[in-house]
């Protein structure tokens, strides 16, 4: 193993995920690690050319495996940080879901954001009991001492009513709509009829949050109110909210730091509750409307639950007054509980646990200790792709996808890419607030040789010390 161990973070959604991958890069890198942060979609070009010592996933599912298997067969570690979490799903569903995708067997390292998901994966036999760590997620790192002073902030001035949304099954961002949601889910796992049930009972709660929200900043006229859609809806679906004098629809910046400057949250069924309640701002869930097969049961119980217009109009003139009463001793110690169960602790310590558990699984496996003959072998369609790749490198391969692909998924990428004046911003704020006096920046990498250059995409960073 080299004196340095390089590893690649991969990064999935950089308004959810980038600023806690960049936490966790530079506590790498002051751990002595090389760290390149590598967009998903452009993995397949520059991990092979990288030669990763660990490639760090954001999940395992069936779109992945090929590049999973290959990884393996090239002699790298993978690990994973599944970035979606739980956020309020049923361990056990979840980890059914994990196990039934297939490739974990091929993982050296899992970790899970915390007990109630470690328990649930040891039940079900997810991964191998001897590569499963349970660390919490590096992004909750920033509701905690030192890296609270790092969040960002929000644009607006402090004291506005966040409403948060959570509907991508119905209000799709990136898809074509909600037949390729539906099919997406099925293929995670999820069984037609259910996936259809969700599809149904979402689009009627989406309809009931956008009426809801706007007669709140009816009601409530001299306050400001914020909209922030999931990170995977469209946001042009909540123009007509957007049109009030006093509401805004924002989808920048990440949900902590937008809960940071809140006075109260409203939401039904967004882990975001959860993300609330850490930052101590009060969460109130639209309950009336709920359904069993889109209820989050954390999201809904670390929440004051409103059961009609009424009550959720009270409640919000109670929190603007300041007058809300202390929370049901039941809710109380749910709330204590949940972040155990799901997020170990709220302690600003994740990525360095995140960190230990990459850095000790690198020493203590090595390098290609498996045979590649020993290794499943990626789908005929992956290794055309991977040939496809090798062949033309990334600038022709890019054209030929921009000029016969479709104009969803390119939009999909555009809306997934991130570049280095981002992290750099995410790196100064993680610097002032880091008491080890270093300082890092993020350079792209764009290839040793002339072969290289013209194989990587140019859009993974590296993070390098400045000092």
């Amino acid at each position: 193993m080299p004196d340095k161990p390089h590893v690649c973070l991969i990064v999935d959604n950089p308004l959810r995920d980038l600023e806690g991958l960049v936490l966790l890069g530079r506590q790498l890198a002051a751990a002595n690690a090389r760290v390149t942060l590598v967009p998903m979609y452009e993995q397949g070009f520059d991990v092979p050319q990288l030669r990763p010592d660990l490639v760090l996933l954001n999940y395992t599912r069936p779109n992945n495996a090929d590049l999973i298997k290959s990884y393996k067969r090239a002699g790298m570690m993978v690990g994973v940080l599944d970035t979606e979490g739980i956020g309020g799903k049923n361990p056990d569903q979840f980890a059914g879901m994990v196990k039934s995708v297939g490739c974990t067997d091929l993982v050296d390292l899992y970790c899970v954001w915390g007990r109630a998901q470690q328990a649930a994966f040891q039940r079900h036999g997810t991964v191998p009991s001897n590569v499963l760590q349970t660390t919490g997620c590096p992004r909750y790192d920033f509701c905690a001492a030192p890296w609270r002073s790092a969040l960002p902030k929000p644009s607006l001035a402090s004291g506005y009513v966040l409403i948060n949304t959570n509907f991508p099954v119905v209000n799709p961002r990136f898809s074509k709509g909600s037949s390729d949601e539906q099919e997406a889910m099925v293929q995670a796992g999820v069984s037609p009829e259910f996936a259809r049930q969700i599809i149904l009972e979402a689009a009627d709660a989406y309809r009931s949050v956008l009426d809801m929200s706007i007669k709140l900043a009816k009601h409530f006229t001299a306050v400001r109110f914020v909209l922030r859609p999931h990170p995977f809806e469209n946001i042009r679906s909540y123009d007509a909210f957007a049109e009030l004098p006093n509401a805004q629809v924002i989808q920048d910046g990440t949900s902590l730091e937008w809960l940071s400057g809140a006075r109260l949250l409203i939401h039904q069924n967004c882990s975001t509750a959860i993300e609330a309640t850490m930052l101590k701002v009060e969460p109130l869930s639209m309950e009336w409307f709920n359904t069993p097969a889109l209820r989050l049961e954390a999201a809904s119980r670390v929440s004051r639950s409103a059961g009609s217009e009424n009550d959720l109009i009270d409640m919000v003139q109670q929190g603007l007054d300041e007058r809300l009463p202390p929370v049901a001793q039941e809710i109380e110690n749910f709330r204590n509980e949940i972040i155990g169960d799901l997020f170990t602790a709220v302690d600003g310590a994740s990525s360095s646990r995140v960190t230990k558990a990459i850095l000790d699984t690198i020493a203590g496996n090595g390098r290609g200790q498996t045979a590649a003959a020993a290794l499943p072998r990626p789908s005929a369609r992956g290794l055309a792709a991977t040939a496809v790749r090798r062949a033309l490198g990334y600038r022709a391969s890019s054209s030929l996808r921009r000029r016969f692909g479709s104009a969803e998924n390119e939009r999909r990428r555009l809306g997934k890419a991130f570049g280095t004046d981002a992290v750099n911003s995410v790196l100064r704020r993680l610097d002032a607030a880091c008491a080890d006096g270093r300082r890092y920046v993020a350079q792209r990498v764009i290839g040793s040789s002339k072969w290289a250059a013209r194989a990587v995409s140019g859009t993974s960073l590296q993070l390098t010390e400045a000092n």
